[in-house]
């Protein structure tokens, strides 16, 4: 699940985790849950994150290592949040080539600029200030895009407005993943 800060990954890909009976690994909570530990993993990331910066790729995959790998043998994912650039793609899909678990799918969830600041200001986190706010959405529209396009060439992404009511911008992400699902 990609998109925007703000454009409502964790909550879409938490209920299309719920419809698909798989698990949810959110990136932005196992960050946010090591920054609380005060680990020195958790200063670095605390740091990038107060800045608006991305998580240095090398820190991402060893928070996602573990709990993907376990999902992987679970029977399946929706991860949000990651990847965020494109050499933290080219590696997941690397990594998940080797567990024979590639990537089915992955939704872009396309929110205006407008309505996520609008969001983003209504979550109040601490870093969600009008100046962090705009450089995360500079850093989405260089890196995210990069990303975005990697997946349209290998045929993998469906865009999904993800502007209105959480319920019917669930429905427009089941009915694409469903529509999207290999053969």
């Amino acid at each position: 699940m990609l998109g925007p800060p703000g454009s409502g990954k964790s909550t879409h890909a938490r209920l299309l985790a719920e419809h698909l009976a798989v698990v949810h690994l959110s990136v932005g909570a196992a960050l946010r849950d090591e920054v609380a530990k005060r680990s020195p993993l958790g200063e670095r990331i605390a740091a990038r994150v107060a800045a608006g910066e991305l998580v240095d790729t090398s820190d991402v995959l060893a928070i996602l290592e573990v709990p993907l790998v376990a999902a992987t043998g679970s029977g399946g994912w929706v991860l949000d949040g990651a990847p965020r650039t494109l050499t933290q793609a080219e590696v997941l899909d690397d990594w998940l080539d080797d567990l024979e678990a590639p990537i089915d799918c992955v939704i872009a969830l396309d929110v205006p600029d407008p309505e996520v600041r609008s969001r983003l200001l209504r979550r109040g986190r601490a870093d969600d200030t009008p100046d962090v706010i705009a450089h995360r959405l500079q850093v989405w529209q260089r890196d995210g895009g990069a990303v975005l396009r990697w997946y349209e060439a290998k045929r993998r992404l469906v865009r999904v407005d993800g502007v209105g009511d959480v319920t019917d911008v669930a429905r427009r992400v089941t009915v694409a993943v469903e529509q999207s699902a290999p053969s």
